[in-house]
């Protein structure tokens, strides 16, 4: 085709594209289509950027260790903190030479005794005082010695006293080939985000592409089976489409490129989930996320290409039944080869289960609204036929429509099945997260800060400690008897003077001697401090003073209070660091245990991009919706001169639209109740819940009883002005 007619072509496309029925419609869904699908190409380009970015600082951060012999420049040495659960690494180091090598981000030297901090922890709760816990606060880390603008991090230099109260390493500088710490200790890989993003925001960005893609089909069908029947060729038509769809498309992009630019001029932090995104990390992708807008304009036109109508043959205008195309047949097969594979997934293994349920459970959200416009075409077609239509007008014109067009029960339902998927994975992988987090409950409850328990290398606690600790603590030490051939417990023992003991109501023997008391009878914050170590042991009580008991790693020790007297947890910390060891550990009851915290923190995603997804794909149900009903009012306008009555409007209505998402919204629930069977049930396991599924239920009926409303109402309108014409 001549360039001369290409142009033309565009140009009568364009044309065409304003003047359509819904083509303003259409001109805003094509655009908002766009921008969504820039806008998620984007998120994973600046996923992989950032995690990029953070896995380079986190490793010219990493000491270079002094090899047997060599002179080391400096001391090193790191350690876990927290607070609510979140933990963090506070780094120790000292000079040994005057040219020893500052750490990245560490402007100078701190002296003995003082700290620097990242901008995260010294905004952080006043109630924490993180600007005296390890020392004096005299400066900030800067951005090049973090892994992320958020990160949580500290560098301190003890005073000479405490020095030698912790093993330290020599090292000679940083830029080594050792572990990371930090931050990406503790986050999780970055095929994970992406499998997230892909899912929570890719499929509904798919699904609102193919909704906008539709909008007004009926008139552009109508177009071009009209082009087709006069000559017009194939590729005659793809230019008359791509002209109607470049304009908005365009301008979608250029939107996300609006949206996107904030991003690489400062740094921003993302509302809820308190994570800052680092602007130079996605300025050195900057090309990448242009070629990712570019790429999504380009998307959106190959799928209006790609759903455009096939050309028609023959000249009958009865209904027919759609044919079994490829694609149609493709989903069909592979729903429940899906299905199988997502029931069947824990068989593979850890990691590979997750990923290959995962993967079968976005083929199965893909592909089921293909298998229920095939379900409604098949059911509609035996309807049709049926005698006991007789006299109902409106179920018979319905069920010949539906079996005519399954495509139109395939976009009607796909935005609402997508979104039963999404919201439902979002409250699954968030409940399964946090079956793995620790206890927020007792996290945030006073009780849970009444007890801490202190590890530190040294033997016995110092009377400065002592004398730093909150008005009317108490420390008992514990330790372990009783040791068996495999080097496990037999029992926990507890050992204080008689004050502290008797705060704990346990006996207080006299010297030389013990009691033993059940496990049951204990206080229930020794049970929770000591049972990762000790189980559902007994324990054995002495009288004596708080220090080490048969232990050569040094002191473990509970400080505590009443009941129900909250104590200031980070003044014992700031003691423990300050009077017993620079690498003094200190948990309090509240966050003892196996899970992590930081499990849940994290989970915070899920449900972020849960909501952006979910509103996407109710933008996609909205548009998809108009369309039908800009379809089904056209279609039905001219029965008011075969019936003389507005009821037959609403009847069919309920039929074409009402009942096939309510059948949907069924359906989804129940394959979603099945798919989410292989990760459900056991301690870490994930919940259903049952208050989601009955509100997804409840929406589905207030949607279908809407849609029923607004095409039936459409239709009436439409009907009112309709007037015969030739096309």
């Amino acid at each position: 085709m001549k360039r001369g007619r290409i142009r033309h072509m565009l140009h009568i496309g364009r044309a065409a594209g304003r003047t359509a029925e819904g083509g303003r419609a259409r001109f805003w869904a094509l655009l908002a289509a766009t921008a969504v699908v820039a806008v998620t190409l984007s998120s994973l380009s600046a996923t992989a950027a950032t995690w990029q970015g953070r896995e380079q600082r986190g490793a010219a951060r990493v000491p270079t260790l002094a090899q047997h012999g060599q002179q080391g420049s400096a001391l090193w040495s790191r350690y876990w903190d927290s607070y609510q659960g979140r933990q963090f690494t506070v780094v120790v180091i000292a000079p040994l030479t005057k040219d020893a090598p500052l750490p990245p981000g560490v402007a100078r030297w701190p002296g003995p005794g003082e700290v620097f901090l990242s901008p995260a922890l010294a905004q952080g709760p006043a109630d924490e005082d993180f600007g005296h816990r390890y020392g004096t606060r005299v400066g900030t880390i800067s951005a090049e010695g973090l892994a992320s603008p958020g990160e949580r991090l500290a560098y301190v230099r003890p005073t000479t006293s405490m020095l030698g109260t912790a093993r330290m390493e020599k090292i000679t500088g940083y830029g080594g080939a050792g572990a990371a710490f930090g931050d990406l200790r503790i986050v999780g890989p970055q095929s994970s985000m992406l499998a997230i993003i892909g899912v929570l925001l890719g499929l509904p960005a798919l699904g609102l592409a193919a909704a906008a893609a539709r909008m007004g089909a009926a008139g552009r069908d109508r177009r071009d089976a009209l082009l087709h029947t006069l000559g017009a060729g194939r590729a005659a038509r793809a230019w008359m489409d791509i002209g109607a769809a470049i304009r908005p498309a365009c301008i979608g992009a250029a939107v996300a490129a609006l949206l996107t630019a904030p991003f690489l001029l400062v740094d921003v932090q993302l509302p809820w989930i308190d994570y800052t995104l680092y602007a130079p990390d996605l300025r050195r992708v900057g090309v990448t996320l242009a070629a990712a807008i570019a790429a999504s304009m380009v998307m959106m036109l190959g799928l209006v290409l790609l759903l455009r109508p096939a050309a028609r043959t023959g000249t009958s205008t009865r209904p027919r039944s759609a044919g079994s195309g490829l694609l149609r047949l493709l989903a069909l097969g592979s729903c429940p080869a899906f299905l199988v594979l997502a029931l069947t997934s824990r068989s593979f293994g850890a990691q590979r289960s997750a990923a290959a349920y995962l993967f079968a459970v976005v083929g199965v959200w893909m592909t089921l609204p293909w298998v229920i416009g095939w379900a409604a075409s098949h059911i509609s077609r035996r309807a049709s036929k049926s005698p006991h239509h007789s006299g109902t007008p409106a179920r018979l014109i319905a069920a010949r429509t539906t079996a005519a067009r399954p495509g139109m029960v395939v976009r009607l339902v796909a935005a609402m099945i997508i979104a039963i998927g999404v919201i439902g994975q979002t409250q699954i992988i968030t409940s399964l997260l946090f079956a793995r987090s620790g206890d927020e409950e007792q996290l945030n409850s006073a009780q849970g800060r009444t007890m801490a328990l202190v590890q530190t290398s040294a033997t016995r606690l110092t009377d400065a400690f002592t004398a730093a600790l909150p008005h009317g603590a108490h420390t008992v030490a514990i330790g372990t008897g009783n040791i068996q051939p495999d080097g496990s417990s037999g029992s926990r023992v507890l050992q204080a003077p008689c004050s502290s003991l008797h705060a704990l109501r346990l006996p207080c023997p006299a010297a030389g001697q013990e009691a033993e008391v059940p496990y049951g009878a204990l206080d229930k914050r020794l049970r929770v401090t000591g049972y990762q170590t000790f189980g559902e042991t007994p324990a054995v009580v002495r009288t004596g003073p708080v220090s080490a008991i048969g232990s050569a790693q040094g002191l473990q020790a509970v400080v505590f209070t009443a009941l129900d007297e909250p104590m200031n947890i980070p003044a014992v910390k700031r003691a423990a660091h300050l009077y017993l060891s620079v690498k003094a550990l200190t948990e309090p009851v509240a966050e003892d245990g196996a899970k992590s915290f930081t499990v849940g923190y994290q989970s915070r995603w899920i449900p972020f991009l849960g909501t952006i997804g979910t509103l996407v794909l109710l933008t996609a149900m909205a548009l998809a919706a108009l369309s039908e009903f800009l379809r089904f009012s056209q279609t039905l306008a001219p029965l008011t001169v075969l019936t003389g009555r507005g009821q037959v409007f609403h009847t069919t209505a309920f039929w074409c639209l009402g009942a096939p998402l309510l059948g949907a919204g069924a359906i989804g629930t129940f394959v979603h109740v099945v798919l989410v069977q292989p990760v459900t049930g056991g301690e870490s396991g994930a919940t259903l819940s049952w208050n989601l599924i009955t509100a997804v239920l409840t929406v589905t009926a207030l949607l279908a009883a809407a849609a029923t409303a607004a095409g039936g109402a459409t239709a009436a309108r439409r009907a009112l002005t309709w007037r015969p014409r030739a096309d």
